[in-house]
């Protein structure tokens, strides 16, 4: 399908698509990395080779190419990756607890990339199997459910056998 935006606007778009999708994906993939490094040496160096994006140079006459919609996705999304590379170069936590914030921030990453991907591609009039609401509905679904059973793992007390026949 032809986009209705001109071709310097598909470029912004498409540039835009690819930041978000590289910055989501060195917090992912390099999670384990990353958080050994911090664990065993407690340096923050590497933090800026994660988070290095180019929104961050993005001027208001580039975001001007951009929806309204899109521009409130894209500031939600990288306000949450801000969010947490402050966290990481700031906190005092031991490591699991910077790991659990870690893997629960990357949930919420995923959930808004899916989103910000979708407003993307409409604008360029691309049509993709994620942009049907039922689609959505069930990826943004499949993220809470397995976020809540995470947390219900954390908190979950084994019930002793012996305790349990007493009552």
């Amino acid at each position: 399908m032809k986009s209705r935006n001109d071709e310097l606007t598909q470029r912004y778009l498409t540039l835009l698509r690819l930041d978000a999708k590289n910055v989501f994906n060195r917090i992912r993939d390099r999670k384990n990395e990353y958080l050994e490094i911090f664990a065993l040496r407690r340096t923050r160096e590497h933090f800026p080779m994660i988070f290095n994006n180019r929104y961050e140079k993005t001027t208001v006459s580039d975001l001007a190419h951009c929806s309204t919609d899109l521009i409130e996705l894209l500031d939600q999304f990288y306000s949450m990756v801000d969010d947490v590379k402050w966290y990481l170069f700031k906190t005092e936590d031991m490591p699991n607890t910077v790991q659990d914030y870690i893997e629960r921030r990357i949930i919420r990453l995923q959930k808004i990339l899916t989103n910000l991907n979708m407003y993307i591609d409409a604008e360029l009039g691309v049509v993709t199997e994620q942009q049907s609401p039922l689609m959505a509905e069930s990826v943004e679904s499949e993220f809470i459910i397995g976020a809540m059973e995470e947390e219900t793992d954390i908190f979950s007390t084994p019930v002793d056998d012996d305790t349990s026949a007493e009552s």
